[in-house]
């Protein structure tokens, strides 16, 4: 057997088709033409002299040898991921480099005394912070984008490549303007609704679906929007209401505060995540300075 052709880019197109669940998704997620994602996984199963993934019909399966190879070419992105970055920041004279992925829903002071707690043990560490989506979390943290990530804990939010440890919950309540005193149960199934896009919002708009069912919630959307701080302004400009983590009151622009619904208490959890494939010290402690 020769040489192999195979690279990080081959290694890196074939597992976002893996992921996306086929090769037009993963082109999207690229952002590349999907002939060239086609082109380089086909080179890469010509090298292998096997296929990663069945080809025709209108399900898209991954073979048995292509499961084991994406299980081996994710812990090797991974480890090449870290390891430049890594070299980047030794280069820069920090000891030790780490990026966190956080939802919207996990407001930087929750996330703070953690941060506090392991600067104390490792001064020299770079923490580099970076808000998306929960999905987007779980894709990253597999190829190794990033290390950690402080997502919303639900059902639709699975993947056994990916650890879960819950670290905080906190009660859900509905964002309005400020001259609002009150909101009540009634009120809310008569008011007008701005929410995140379901395709960015996915697991969170799941959560509130399952919570509006117990008191008959029809929400009436007028507005969707991918960015928080646009979903806070449509409300601030009194297109309607918005729901929100209490514990996010604080970080609310100032024309806005969260109120709690009283007999509706719906509740969220945030979970810290890390992929199972690759692990060091240093990531073992920053996950000790909120998990004990």
């Amino acid at each position: 057997m020769g040489p192999t052709r195979i690279g990080i880019r081959h290694l890196r197109y074939t597992i976002a088709v893996a992921d996306a669940g086929g090769f037009r998704a993963a082109a999207e997620v690229l952002n590349i033409a999907q002939p060239a994602v086609s082109k380089t996984v086909q080179d890469t199963e010509h090298d292998l002299g096997f296929e990663i993934f069945q080809r025709g019909g209108s399900v898209f399966e991954i073979t048995e040898a292509g499961q084991f190879f994406l299980e081996d070419a994710r812990l090797a992105l991974a480890t090449f991921e870290r390891t430049i970055r890594a070299s980047r920041q030794n280069d820069l004279g920090a000891r030790g480099h780490i990026i966190v992925g956080y939802s919207a829903l996990a407001t930087s002071s929750q996330i703070s005394a953690g941060l506090d707690k392991f600067h104390k043990r490792y001064p020299g560490c770079q923490v580099e912070m970076h808000v998306m989506s929960t999905d987007t979390m779980m894709r990253n943290l597999k190829i190794g984008a990033i290390d950690i990530g402080f997502l919303l804990s639900h059902g639709s939010v699975h993947d056994p490549e990916v650890t879960q440890k819950p670290v905080w919950s906190t009660q859900i309540g509905a964002v309005v303007p400020r001259a609002v005193d009150e909101v009540s149960l009634e009120s809310l199934h008569m008011a007008n609704f701005v929410l995140g896009v379901r395709e960015n919002w996915r697991s969170y708009r799941a959560l509130l679906d399952e919570a509006f069912v117990a008191p008959g919630l029809r929400p009436t959307i007028v507005d969707e929007a991918w960015d928080v701080q646009v979903i806070f302004q449509r409300v601030a400009e009194g297109r309607g209401l918005t729901f929100f983590p209490i514990s996010a009151a604080d970080s609310l622009p100032a024309a806005l505060k969260i109120l709690p619904v009283p007999e509706w208490a719906p509740k969220l959890t945030i979970a810290m995540a890390w992929s199972n494939t690759v692990d060091t010290k240093l990531l073992r402690a920053f996950r000790e300075s909120y998990i004990q």
